[in-house]
């Protein structure tokens, strides 16, 4: 996190030191402007976190400049100290710093930068198919390194960092031992009313997660469960330095004793198919860190950084807190977000009672256990604002939630929470005028006909199959969290950062309350690593066949019709219109208004057109792995998706949107 007035670094490490920072300016101030120490906080005997905070040595910290940083470590034996080029990540492949820089480095905005410039994205599964995006994200902050004026001053990571419930095969044995190593040996034996994790063989957790954890994934054969291996997935994540040098080959990994005849043959070939795409990310990580290491990140907690369909419903939440079993396994998946992403976000969210009760971890007593269960399940500031301009205010959309009733869409932002967002925005925009940056994990406006086919499905398929948690979902949950920007807050206009879909996609959008209009530019970069042939083929036929622009109009509940055949009522009460229960918001097509001749006015109205890439106009959709490139000036948003078709190729889809002219958005 960065602003003039204090700049923290993140890192981890084996051994416990006291991790000194110093910043210099590589520009027109020159030499040291900053520096300081930071809070350690002690995971287990071979993991220690760091939260450095870096002061200005005069005031603040010079702004539109390229300012570097170095860290220095105690040398073992009380040897001299050591610095970033000591411990040699400073050159070669594996160099922190980019062409002729000497450090890693980042800026801070000023006046004299008239543009922002912004890196986002989502969903990185180290064996999903495709090339890994974060590459192109690496070429731009390489190209721009040196240039304030072009160089992203931030990046969002808006959900998925790591998938805790779908993991490789050739990765979590890796991941037990790297965590029991770590943690400590009761790692392995950490997680209620489960066997020592080590002795569960490869693809054998799909019926422990599910009937013990009441988890409802179906791809839970290899669930990470204890604190241990959350925290491994992470550091693998993000640093190839602790990946073994070469995995078990598929005979070895599972053995003829494993299983017999086709099912044997199958676990080995998906065993070889993710070996493979592993080897992909592996190949993409010097670059991972890298970029990590030279641009401020901001990240929001989304379900696979602890399990698919992760507070889907209230039936979901009821079963999993009431299993001793989910209950912790959430808890160690929230304090692993906690220590390598939420720390950062907004250190002075989390005070001494939470870090220490964290840091503790669950212990061997099942008075510690609880306390650290009840600590991570009861937290509710996820959500914060980072120091961008415009602001930008990530929102917590998974622990916030409320439901009508035991398997009905979840409110992503419950009533009781919206004020807490309201006290967020008014924080991050103390004039009170002016556009805001949001991030929501899932987009505010996504594809319209997925929307509507999720309603259609879930009453046929119920919704842990499909996901059903769209804002669409819940419409009263949506005209709450509208009237809140609208009404309250005054708000004319906001860029809306998402991902969690698999593509890439722009929507210029508008909602208006009454005679009050909202203008939103969507933008949805996903996935980084999440991308097969097939799937790029379908999201592109799928992007061909969507109407270019929707309309609908709403009412606060169902109106009275002039028209009121039983046909007409049924279709107006349809649940793609409105919401289970009764005096609930009624959403219209133009079309079906008409047909309806409601005696009432219509007091929303919402418009989305899709905007396609200037270079391929007739692809709404982006279906290859890409990470998005947002420039902000004014009234105008230019997002270019920078999709990773090859090794080394990334191709540019640029489209161009407003936050206050939907009329200009494609000109």
């Amino acid at each position: 996190r960065a602003e003039p007035g204090r700049v923290h670094l993140w890192l981890a490490t084996r051994v416990d030191a006291e991790i000194r920072a110093e910043v210099v300016s590589l520009g027109a101030s020159g030499g040291r402007v900053g520096g300081g120490t930071g809070r350690s906080v002690a995971l287990g005997p071979n993991l220690f976190v760091h939260l450095v905070e870096a002061l200005p040595d005069d005031g603040t910290f010079p702004l539109d400049e390229v300012l570097g940083y170095d860290i220095e470590v105690p040398g073992p034996d009380g040897d001299q100290p050591r610095r970033l080029a000591d411990l040699g990540l400073l050159s070669g492949a594996a160099s922190l710093a980019y062409g002729e820089l000497a450090l890693p480095t980042f800026f801070l905005r000023g006046a004299a930068t008239p543009e922002l410039h912004l890196l986002h994205g989502s969903c990185r599964l180290l064996h999903g198919k495709g090339e890994d995006s974060f590459p192109a994200a690496d070429e731009v902050l390489a190209a721009s390194a040196a240039d304030p004026a072009t160089r992203p001053s931030a990046f969002f990571l808006t959900g998925d960092q790591i998938y805790g419930d779908d993991v490789a095969g050739p990765l979590i044995g890796h991941l037990t031992r790297l965590g029991a190593e770590l943690l400590g040996p009761e790692d392995d034996t950490s997680v209620p009313d489960l066997p020592a994790l080590s002795s569960i063989p490869i693809y054998g957790r799909q019926s422990l997660a599910c009937e013990r954890a009441k988890f409802t994934s179906d791809k839970a054969g290899n669930h990470l469960l204890s604190l241990g291996e959350y925290v491994a997935a992470y550091v693998i994540a993000w640093n190839g330095d602790q990946w073994p040098a070469r995995f078990p080959p598929a005979d070895e990994a599972i053995p003829e004793n494993r299983a017999q005849g086709r099912e044997l043959t199958r676990l080995r070939r998906q065993y070889d198919e993710e070996l493979a795409s592993l080897e992909v990310a592996r190949r993409a990580l010097p670059a991972v860190r890298r970029v990590l290491a030279n641009v401020p990140v901001y990240t929001a907690v989304d379900d696979h950084d602890v399990t698919d369909d992760w507070n889907l419903t209230l039936e979901w939440r009821r079963n999993v807190e009431r299993s001793p079993t989910g209950r912790r396994v959430v808890a160690n998946a929230l304090a692993a977000f906690w220590a390598f992403q939420g720390w950062g976000n907004a250190p002075r969210h989390f005070d001494d009672t939470f870090v220490s009760t964290v840091a503790a971890g669950p212990g061997t007593s099942a008075e510690q256990g609880e306390a650290f269960d009840q600590t991570l399940w009861s937290f509710h500031r996820w959500g914060y604002h980072a120091p961008t301009e415009p602001p930008t205010v990530v929102l917590d959309t998974r622990t916030l939630r409320s439901w009508a009733s035991e398997q009905s869409p979840a409110r992503l932002i419950d009533a009781d929470h919206l004020a807490g967002v309201r006290a967020l925005i008014e924080e991050a925009r103390p004039a009170g005028t002016g556009p805001v940056i949001l991030v929501s994990a899932v987009p505010v406006f996504g594809l319209e006909i997925q929307e509507r086919r999720q309603r259609f499905l879930a009453g046929k398929v119920g919704p842990y199959r499909i996901d059903f948690e769209a804002w669409h979902s819940d419409l009263q949950g949506l005209v709450d969290f509208m009237r809140l920007l609208i009404d309250d807050l005054g708000l004319r206009g906001c860029v809306v950062l998402s991902g969690d879909v698999h593509y890439g996609l722009n929507v210029q959008a508008s909602f208006s309350v009454d005679d009050e209009v909202l203008h939103v530019a969507q933008l949805v970069s996903s996935s980084f690593k999440h991308s097969g042939t097939l799937a790029k083929a379908a999201l592109q036929l799928l992007g061909r066949t969507v109407s270019a622009e929707h309309e609908r109009l709403g009412w606060d509940h169902s109106p009275t019709l002039e028209a009121s055949t039983g046909l007409v009522r049924r279709l107006v009460d349809r649940p793609v219109n409105t919401n289970d229960e009764p005096d609930s918001p009624v959403f219209l097509s133009p079309a079906l208004a008409r047909r309806a001749r409601p005696e009432e006015p219509p007091r929303y109205r919402e418009t989305r057109r899709y905007v396609g890439p200037a270079e391929r106009p007739e692809w709404v959709i982006v279906g290859e792995a890409n990470v998005g490139l947002v420039s902000i000036a004014g009234d105008r948003v230019v997002h270019r998706l920078l999709a990773r078709t090859g090794p080394e190729t990334t191709t540019t889809y640029t489209s161009t949107l407003s936050m206050t002219a939907p009329d200009e958005a494609s000109k």
